[in-house]
């Protein structure tokens, strides 16, 4: 057809016009910004998801983008202040204060329904709220356990003690294994996996007014603890080289027995418990003075500039209904968030219900006002120590009022 000779009188250019307004140009995007949404494993999960959303809402579409994991804060925070962030982010619950403080995400309540939100354990809830505010909505949820080598070690260990008597005897038996792993490269996973000692050890980051803890005698006596397992003991490769989640792969590969690892530990090395290569099972971290374990949430914020605030509340309480949240979880390796997911037959397995238990003696990760600093201030203590420049006591001594200057406690 010669567009240049067809004419299309006054009334057809009105139906033609009319036509175009009604059909998807009318639909409201909004952007879903999630780290890792380019990882095989969340492509198709995520499609589906989507799709199912879009066909229940058929007047939204949904536009799902992302980074790497390691990128996503920085991306976030520049998006954010350059005010083109998405409507809808993927976000550590443990930036939750600083965005808050940015003005960069609004207050949910109100764009997601009441009953959704009820759905959420009230202590995971609470820790996504800031100046009284709920300023976003829990997504992903775990607690962490022990994986140990059912082939080498009959019994799991249950104290500190019991955890290097079985990792030296490990280690002893099987040249070119090491008994146990820890971290301390610079990544967020270091804090967490420092923080299990702190707090099995009777410590805390902060206290309940919101001063920090970090340089107690209880800290203290967990990093030189942390530092012995390398030093002294000998029974971990060179934490400086690793973070926690390139042990997975370590253990599957027969070079570590024992590891802390999330319901993803499973995911990542792509092993079921019975496998024959690395067989193995969970138990529930060894206790040192408490039996405690680091709970960890990622939640949905909405964008304070989104342009379509309604519809993203829609599509985050889309992903809290019990049978898509359940999909996500089973497939990302999470402990399960809602109530109604800890009936289904897929989390009543002997591996998810040890996570499951984890959840009666956890501690929530530390809220300091922003967490980068927080972060770094903390692997460069842990690395000191371990690098020998300082003593334990000298290292988060120094922590300790590097975070005061920095004015990052809650409280300050």
């Amino acid at each position: 057809m010669n567009l240049r000779k067809t004419r299309l009188g006054p009334s057809l250019c009105i139906l033609v016009l009319a036509a175009g307004l009604a059909g998807p140009a009318l639909a409201e995007e909004i952007r879903f910004f999630i780290p890792g949404a380019s990882e095989e494993r969340n492509q198709k999960l995520l499609g589906e998801i989507v799709a199912g959303f879009q066909e229940k809402n058929p007047d939204i579409t949904v536009k799902v983008e992302g980074v790497g994991w390691d990128e996503a804060f920085q991306k976030l925070s520049t998006d954010f202040i350059a005010g083109r962030a998405a409507d809808v982010a993927y976000i550590g619950t443990r930036n939750v204060a600083e965005f808050s403080m940015m003005g960069a995400i609004q207050p949910v309540d109100g764009l997601v329904d009441a009953e959704t939100l009820g759905r959420i354990p009230e202590p995971v809830r609470v820790a996504a709220q800031f100046g009284g505010k709920q300023m976003a909505v829990p997504m992903a949820f775990s607690t962490q356990a022990l994986y140990y080598r059912t082939d080498l070690i009959p019994t799991p260990p249950k104290t500190w003690d019991e955890l290097v008597a079985t990792a030296k005897a490990v280690t002893e038996k099987n040249p070119g294994m090491y008994g146990y792993a820890t971290a301390a490269a610079a990544h967020v996973t270091l804090v967490s996996q420092f923080l299990n000692f702190v707090y099995q050890n009777g410590g805390e980051a902060f206290d309940s007014s919101g001063e920090t803890k970090i340089n107690s005698p209880e800290a203290v006596g967990a990093l030189q603890f942390y530092v012995d397992l390398f030093q002294k003991d000998k029974v971990v490769p060179n934490p400086l080289e690793l973070n926690r989640e390139q042990h997975p792969p370590l253990f599957a590969q027969g070079k570590i027995a024992m590891m802390v690892s999330g319901p993803w530990g499973k995911a990542i090395m792509g092993l079921d418990p019975d496998n024959k290569t690395a067989p193995y099972a969970v138990a529930p971290l060894p206790c040192g003075k408490e039996c405690k374990g680091e709970l960890v949430s990622d939640s949905l914020a909405i964008s304070a500039k989104s342009e379509h605030p309604e519809a993203a509340g829609k599509f985050v309480a889309y992903l809290l209904q019990p049978e898509i949240h359940a999909k996500w979880d089973a497939t990302s390796g999470l402990v399960p968030l809602l109530a109604e997911e800890e009936q289904m037959d897929t989390f009543k397995t002997p591996f998810w219900q040890t996570f499951i238990a984890m959840k009666a003696n956890g501690f929530a990760q530390p809220t300091p006002r922003a967490w980068q600093p927080f972060e770094k201030i903390l692997v460069e203590a842990v690395q000191s120590a371990i690098l020998g420049k300082a003593t334990p006591q000298e290292a988060l001594d120094a922590a300790a009022e590097k975070i005061r200057k920095a004015r990052i406690e809650p409280r300050a």
